[in-house]
């Protein structure tokens, strides 16, 4: 088989509900990360999630290292999220001062420019809007990670109320009616708005394109539909033709018990013939353009009866995987092109069209 990797966007912290369905068929998850040298704390996440990190499954790379800058930058992160009250008042002063001004995009990255100064971040005039593009990608996806910390302990917490209030409900209840719950409504609440997953895709869009280090990735794979649906319209606009559909393909979406290498080793085992057609259809631009509709022609019962044996239905969810191929363009330009833009008129710059096909693809529930 191929060593296959596939980057997830625009999250960049794990999670194992993404990880497990895909590492049964590509070699390695990459994430990216805005500051180098700064992976997720593997203590505060699952021993499944750090037992893949242990066997290389989950990668992580960092487009646009800090180099001398890294401590300081991490240090403003620490002090954005423990002196909260303290930068609101300094960044509202500079917001109401910046309406007066003429210089639109000299404003929005003024801001930026002085909270990073008052850090003793100094930035040269060098492609000074490049650099401060990516200094507000890296702020943007480090506020989400902690924002995204902050409601997994909320849920948490939430969690535990609800189990307590329906021990208590069961006890007191004399009929069989579904009893009222007072956090059913917040359990079910989104809390990742539309306005912030738009700051998390132009974030990581800039992050990915416009680093001194362009990542080698051709495969990107998100759960969120209408970010799939964004890039492919951009992709539609830009070269009048539609993506191909490579593929639609079932994939295990959780397996109670332990033992989680050995299971992922005998289920890539026996179905080796099967996981290496499907690397040829991935790696092969021919296919690709063709947009196949399938796996493999007439395995579909064999696949089926592969996930059976392995992740049975009646222990195991089910999740889809389904790819497309976008050919002649570079992903970089593909995702700034989507997600990237934006008043500020930032430059694209001049990527060549890879060798390698890109592919794009959704993971999704059922």
């Amino acid at each position: 088989m191929k060593n296959n990797t596939v980057y997830i966007f625009p999250d960049t912290i794990p999670r194992v509900e993404v990880l497990f369905p895909l590492v049964q068929v590509f070699a390695a998850i990459v994430y990216l990360r805005s500051v180098e040298k700064d992976d997720p704390d593997a203590g505060e996440l699952s021993s499944l999630y750090r037992e893949m990190l242990d066997l290389g499954l989950v990668r992580f790379d960092c487009p646009a290292p800090l180099a001398e800058h890294r401590d300081r930058f991490l240090q403003l992160v620490h002090d954005l999220q423990h002196r909260a009250d303290d930068y609101a008042g300094q960044l509202s002063n500079l917001s109401l001062a910046a309406l007066g001004s003429r210089e639109g995009s000299e404003s929005k990255t003024s801001i930026i420019g002085t909270l990073l100064k008052q850090t003793g971040i100094e930035q040269t005039k060098e492609e000074e809007q490049r650099a401060m593009v990516l200094w507000q990608a890296r702020l943007v996806l480090k506020l989400a990670e902690i924002f995204d910390r902050e409601q997994k302990e909320l849920q948490e917490h939430l969690n535990r109320i609800s189990d307590r209030e329906q021990g208590l409900l069961e006890k007191l209840r004399e009929d069989k009616e579904q009893p009222f719950s007072l956090t059913r409504t917040l359990n079910n609440g989104e809390t990742i708005t539309d306005g912030q997953l738009r700051l998390r895709l132009k974030a990581w869009s800039r992050l990915f394109a416009l680093g001194s280090k362009q990542p080698a990735g051709s495969l990107f794979i998100t759960t969120n539909r209408e970010s799939l649906e964004q890039l492919t319209e951009h992709y539609e606009l830009l070269l009048k033709q539609r993506p191909g559909r490579l593929l639609s393909l079932l994939l295990p979406g959780g397996r109670a018990g332990e033992n989680f290498s050995e299971h992922r080793a005998a289920f890539r085992e026996e179905g080796a013939q099967l996981l290496d057609a499907l690397d040829n259809i991935l790696q092969d631009p021919d296919m690709k353009k063709a947009g196949t509709t399938s796996i493999l022609e007439g395995t579909e019962s064999d696949w089926a009866r592969l996930l059976e044996h392995h992740f049975p239905a009646a222990e195991n969810s089910r999740c889809t995987l389904t790819l497309y191929a976008v050919p002649g363009i570079a992903p970089a330009q593909l995702f700034l092109e989507s997600f990237g833009r934006s008043e500020d008129e930032l430059q694209i710059p001049d990527v060549p069209v890879p060798e390698e096909t890109p592919i794009l693809g959704i993971l999704e529930e059922g």
